[in-house]
């Protein structure tokens, strides 16, 4: 049986990833967002036209899935003049977990 100290423990080291990975795979489960990250990882610089073109969206559904990733810190939102472009976030950890899962599922 734990010790009261070993469950605050347990408590503590789980509670920052309980918080984290549901909400990235509850965001990576639409099959929209998922394709998106998959674009993301293969074309570096996208931007939110260009998502919109390459899955027949419209630009603001476009915006809002590239919006939900990069809350999260899976991408990053950069200003090109009055485009707004995306990439992978690769400082984020758990992106990086992702993209190397990503390409060994492709092997």
């Amino acid at each position: 049986m734990l010790t009261k100290k070993q469950i605050i423990d347990i408590k503590s080291e789980i509670g920052t990833t309980t918080t984290t990975f549901p909400l990235v795979f509850q965001a990576l489960g639409d099959s929209g967002r998922f394709n998106i990250f998959r674009l993301l990882m293969e074309h570096h610089d996208i931007c939110v036209t260009d998502v919109a073109n390459v899955f027949g969206i419209t630009v603001s559904a476009a915006s809002q899935q590239l919006r939900v990733l990069e809350r999260l810190g899976l991408v990053i939102k950069m200003r090109m003049g009055q485009m707004v472009c995306y990439e992978i976030n690769e400082e984020n950890v758990i992106t990086k977990q992702l993209v190397k899962l990503l390409k060994e599922s492709n092997k």
